[in-house]
């Protein structure tokens, strides 16, 4: 995708990512906390089903639509966690995750227009990003690692909420 980009643009266009992925990771834990939470993910397995869908997720054939197969795939598979088919009202836990993993494209558009805007008119990757297919491919790609980053968080959380009930 950035084949026709210098060393110095791709370094810098990288840099602009993580920085503005960096300004959203807060919030994207606040969902992280509310859904873990939601379901009460620490009491159902002392296992963590994260680690799976995780290692999946970075593999490096991995696809928002792959990792979200995977997750609903856990849902009626024999000897999955609970925590997979968890739930409060009617819905499910696995499909309030897929929902979620699918809200993380808007975080994706905003992280993309961000970028654009930080980016001064006379530089060089202004032109860039300021292509349609390349947006198209930067969000598809920012996408994909807010929803890694997600799944790590998730499974830290789930760690963490089991390490938690081990004191109450």
């Amino acid at each position: 995708m950035r084949d026709n980009l210098d060393s110095f643009s791709r370094q810098q266009l990288e840099f602009r990512i993580q920085k503005a992925m960096g300004e959203q990771i807060d919030d994207i834990i606040d969902r992280i906390n509310t859904i873990a939470e939601k379901f009460s993910i620490g009491n159902e397995d002392k296992k963590s089903p994260f680690r799976n869908v995780l290692s999946n997720a970075v593999s490096p054939s991995a696809s928002i639509a792959s990792i979200k197969l995977f997750i609903q795939c856990q849902i009626g598979k024999s000897g999955a966690s609970p925590i997979w088919s968890k739930r409060i009202g009617n819905e499910l836990f696995a499909t309030a995750l897929v929902l979620q993993i699918e809200q993380l494209i808007e975080d994706a558009n905003t992280i993309v227009k961000y970028i654009r805007k930080s980016i001064p008119k006379n530089n060089p990757l202004n032109n860039y990003v300021d292509n349609a297919n390349n947006q198209k491919e930067l969000t598809k790609e920012i996408h994909l690692k807010l929803v890694q980053l997600y799944l790590g968080y998730l499974a830290r959380k789930h760690t963490a909420l089991v390490g938690e009930g081990k004191f109450k």
